[in-house]
């Protein structure tokens, strides 16, 4: 409510390239790394942000570390989770550790939209490996778990647990794999100091103006009459 109700609030010091939208929320003990980008709505608490990380609309990092060029989709969330290096978590994705039981994914994985891991034993997931499913523990794991090198072999159909894949292996994961970067390239991930602008670092010269209505008196909750001119 304070952001919404106050036109200059407390600047927070973030690396070059760094972006931090007004409409995110951090809790303290925050790391934000060189070109990382949070979205409005998201939420970061104890989180370490490697550099060229991001965390897109009503994402939760919580008691996690993203290690660096990650990429969150829209309302994916992690909590006592390490994430390696390019490491993809999609579109309302639940990756939930605990202190007792910690989450560890490998770099360049790749987490499907709406996977749902909340543990009750540690896990260590190993780089390079399309992860989907309900997962709890390590049996649930080998379920729901395939390396990308096994996936890119098959050819017409390949199965595993309840997920049945058809096409070609090679083609899905490459296409991820560069639109992956495709995203990271647009957000301002690889961003020298001169080159490679992205979101990242255009979102730094972004000037909001809200127009709020009468908070008191006969004209409450009325807003103000505007004349916009040329």
């Amino acid at each position: 409510q304070r952001i919404f109700e106050t036109v200059h609030i407390e600047p927070v010091s973030t690396p070059v390239g760094a972006s931090l939208s007004r409409y995110a929320v951090l809790k303290p003990k925050n790391r934000i790394g060189e070109n990382v980008l949070v979205s409005q709505r998201a939420y970061l608490e104890n989180a370490w942000m490697g550099k060229g990380a991001n965390a897109q609309k009503n994402c939760y990092v919580v008691h996690s570390r993203l290690e660096g060029f990650n990429v969150m989709a829209h309302g994916a969330k992690v909590i006592h989770t390490r994430l390696g290096k390019k490491t993809f978590a999609g579109f309302n994705a639940f990756l939930r550790g605990k202190p007792e039981a910690p989450l560890i994914i490998g770099e360049e994985c790749i987490i499907m939209p709406h996977t749902i891991i909340d543990l009750d034993e540690p896990l260590d997931i190993p780089p390079a490996h399309l992860v989907w499913g309900y997962i709890r523990n390590r049996n649930d794991l080998k379920k729901h778990c395939v390396s990308l090198d096994k996936l890119s072999e098959a050819g017409g159909e390949f199965a595993l647990g309840n997920m049945r894949f058809r096409g070609n292996g090679s083609q899905f994961v490459q296409s991820f794999k560069d639109r992956i970067e495709h995203i990271l390239t647009d957000n301002g991930a690889y961003f020298d100091g001169e080159e490679k602008r992205g979101h990242a670092q255009k979102g730094q010269n972004i000037a909001f103006n809200i127009i709020q209505p009468y908070t008191r008196g006969g004209l409450k909750g009325i807003y103000p009459t505007i004349d916009i001119s040329p």
